[in-house]
């Protein structure tokens, strides 16, 4: 009996640290007010609100539909970083795929690619202030630019989250 028991559990952790991989870093970019609504599930109840006035960046976990649940959050300040508690929620924490953004690290010609390899076609985006998350797919992070003008994959190594300075 105990030997089916751990099969069991072991059935079902292995899924979730697979998933474990796709932890990637944004910040929130939300100019419509004073605080981010934070819920406790897609499209669910505002459990919580984060405000637009501080540099935040959140540790996402994989994505349902255009939304992100969220494993942390963070403050910076320049070179210190502050962990904000999330409280409010049994259910985890959400929030929508348009507050979130990064940069590219480093030279941006070549980091965005047609599919997730690093031997897929590159796309050519100079000019653009920042990606949106859409999807996570092993180390890679499918992405549109917030202009909307481009889509394409960012291996996670090319990812910069900090939204107060650029990444080498």
């Amino acid at each position: 009996m105990r030997k089916h028991i751990l099969l069991l559990f072991a059935a079902v952790l292995l899924p979730l640290s697979i998933n474990a991989q796709g932890f990637i870093n944004a910040y929130i970019i939300d100019n419509d007010g004073p605080v981010t609504n934070i819920r406790n599930a897609p499209r669910g109840k505002v459990v919580t609100t984060l405000p637009t006035d501080q540099a935040l960046v959140v540790t996402l976990l994989s994505p349902k539909g255009e939304w992100w649940k969220i494993d942390n959050v963070v403050e910076q300040y320049g070179d210190e970083e502050k962990e904000i508690e999330l409280k409010g929620s049994k259910t985890g924490y959400w929030i929508h795929r348009s507050l979130l953004q990064f940069t590219i690290a480093g030279d941006p010609d070549g980091a965005l690619r047609a599919a997730p390899s690093a031997k897929a076609k590159a796309i050519k985006c100079s000019g653009v202030d920042g990606f949106h998350p859409i999807a996570v797919k092993g180390n890679w992070v499918k992405v549109v630019s917030t202009d909307g003008k481009y889509t394409g994959w960012i291996h996670c190594d090319r990812i910069c989250s900090n939204p107060l300075t650029t990444c080498p």
